[in-house]
């Protein structure tokens, strides 16, 4: 990462320095003293458009601006405009400390953006408002406000790194997490729902309450575990915005019940009706939750154990950044297992699942090591072949295809079924956007089956 940094301000001071080393003397004087008399003023500016903006208040508060970061934009804001390039070094890494700050406290690099505008209108007023030769005026606008773009491209730039790692580390412990102690964290769960049901139906209709008031689902050990760990363990999705609907519903039938005084039959069978089902169908969601993590295996497609298209974007992207930095060659191949319908319609999808099963094998001993092989959805397969050109793509795939066709598999009943591949494929062209490669790679599938299928084609 160290390396990354250097590198990255090295591109950037090749652009600062010039540009600082050019300024005739009198701009250099018009900028001291912008930084002189206008840096407080400036922060001042900068900070309070920030906090106008429900978003960020939530991240400063008006004590912390005026103790600490208030000066330190004035002195921030003062070295930007008056630092020689013998400087520049330490300003650089002084930008990267900055972004990576930012990151850790969340606040969003558009916000950073947006203050830093203000500040380009606050120097841009003052010139304005200040008797200055037309070509000198201009210089300093130009330098100031390039000065403040290079900084913030650095602090940016620092922030996409320290958020990148922090996203990554995130993920790695919610999967750590899920697929370490699913079924146990799901049992656990399950059994706190439940307890929580039990609690509250023994308080509705013993006659003898443990509490006054009867405990919210949301305020349960349950509710607990969705709000602090759930949520973040599984992500924002369907079964979670359920989860929190039913258990809302659940608060809401319940609010102000007093189980000291008698509740009407009537009502306490509606009560009890919707408590259950509800929880009834809570306990569905959460067990397509951990259904969900169990199929995943990791990235891993449960069936044939081949990466599913979890990970597809990630890889690709990598890979055709690769190919583009570095001039190598890399294609794409879509898989399809031709009238694989039959199989499943004529031999029941057992035998469907184990035909699957059987191409992705053959598909795993046969192509490189360094090649990804992924379950792409259905009968169909994707292979990412690295720096692979047209000969050697179309050799490997040629390979494959025939592999596939001469080795059967036995059914159950001890026949022998012969199964045959589509394929299409496609060559980067040097765009950066790999959906254009899935693009092409799908559309040469289309064409391998329309002409008869059991063939190669290459889009």
């Amino acid at each position: 990462m160290q390396e990354e940094i250097e590198q990255y301000i090295a591109v950037i001071l090749q652009e600062w320095r010039p540009l600082r080393a050019a300024l005739p003397q009198e701009v250099i004087a018009i900028l001291r003293q912008i930084a002189d008399t206008q840096s407080d003023n400036l922060a001042h500016r900068f900070y309070e458009t920030l906090l106008k903006d429900p978003a960020i208040s939530r991240h400063l508060s008006y004590e912390l601006v005026e103790e600490r970061l208030s000066s330190s934009l004035s002195k921030w804001v003062k070295a930007i405009l008056t630092e020689d390039e013998s400087q520049f070094e330490n300003l650089a890494q002084l930008q990267y400390h900055v972004g990576g700050v930012h990151a850790r406290i969340g606040i969003p690099v558009e916000f950073v953006q947006r203050g830093a505008r203000q500040l380009k209108y606050g120097i841009f007023a003052y010139v304005a408002q200040h008797d200055i030769p037309y070509p000198i005026s201009l210089q300093v606008m130009h330098y100031a406000a390039m000065a403040i773009d290079i900084a913030i491209e650095m602090m940016s730039h620092a922030y996409a790194m320290s958020h990148y790692r922090a996203t990554r580390n995130e993920e790695a412990y919610r999967m750590h997490v899920l697929m370490n102690n699913a079924w146990q964290e799901q049992g656990k769960q399950q059994s706190a729902l439940s307890s929580w049901e039990n609690s509250v139906i023994y308080n509705l209709v013993s006659g003898v309450p443990q509490t006054e008031h009867l405990l919210n689902i949301s305020e349960s050990n349950f509710g607990l575990w969705f709000r602090h760990k759930c949520v973040r363990q599984f992500g924002e999705n369907t079964q979670i915005q359920q989860m929190r609907q039913l258990m809302a519903k659940i608060d809401a039938t319940m609010a102000g019940i007093d189980v000291t005084t008698p509740i009407p039959v009537e009502k306490l069978q509606e009560l009890l009706r919707v408590i259950h089902a509800n929880c009834q169908k809570i306990n569905t969601y959460m067990e397509m939750l951990f259904n969900d993590v169990s199929h995943m295996q990791d990235g891993k497609d449960a069936l044939t154990n081949l990466l599913n298209k979890r990970y597809l974007p990630i890889i690709l992207k990598h890979e055709v950044s690769l190919a583009m930095e570095n001039r190598l060659p890399l294609s794409v191949a879509i898989i399809d297992v031709d009238f694989f319908k039959k199989v499943n319609d004529e031999w029941g999808h057992s035998v469907g699942d184990r035909a699957l099963t059987h191409t992705a094998n053959l598909l795993s001993d046969n192509i490189r090591a360094s090649d990804y092989l992924f379950r792409y959805g259905g009968e169909e397969f994707l292979i990412v072949l690295v720096e692979a050109g047209q000969s050697e793509t179309y050799t490997l795939l040629e390979r494959v295809r025939r592999i596939v066709s001469n080795t059967p598999f036995e059914t159950v009943s001890g026949k022998n079924i012969t199964l045959t591949v589509s394929i299409g494929y496609t060559l980067h062209n040097g765009h950066p956007d790999y959906n254009l490669l899935l693009n092409k790679a799908d559309a040469a599938l289309y064409e391998a089956k329309r002409s008869g299928r059991n063939r190669i084609v290459q889009q």
